[in-house]
């Protein structure tokens, strides 16, 4: 089983996109996610993409973290372990979804021309990712 990261980075490899494609997938890669299921969120929650097939991030409200390999475009996560501060109405709500997603495995896809990644969850919830720069 390969690791996110090489899973990443060989996808993005193939992006127009000169050098910053060629370092996307490496340890330290970090993906905001821009929406959860089409729903834009808020308080900036992202996903880190580390060594070893370690994963990180934050709903907007809580950092979690755990592992992640990939096999033939499929990614589980898990279990992951995350900080359990009070995250008050739609910030509850937003990480509510975010981790019900990653609970679950999730199918990758590579937009070539937008460089974005959507994870797609067996229930149809998606997670739209966009690398930072």
């Amino acid at each position: 089983m390969k690791h996110l990261t090489a899973l990443v980075a060989g996808a993005l490899a193939l992006l127009p996109l000169g050098a910053a494609a060629e370092d996307a997938g490496q340890a330290g890669t970090r993906w905001t996610i821009v929406a959860v299921s089409g729903a834009a969120t808020v308080n900036e929650p992202e996903i880190h993409f580390e060594e070893g097939g370690r994963v990180s991030g934050t709903s907007g409200c809580n950092r979690f973290g755990g592992e992640g390999t990939q096999a033939e475009g499929i990614l589980p996560l898990g279990p992951l372990a995350s900080t359990r501060m009070a995250c008050p109405g739609g910030l509850g709500e937003q990480e509510e979804a975010i981790f019900a997603l990653l609970a679950q495995p999730l199918q990758i896809a590579l937009d070539l021309a937008t460089a974005a990644v959507t994870l797609t969850a067996p229930d149809g919830g998606t997670l739209a990712l966009q690398r930072q720069p």
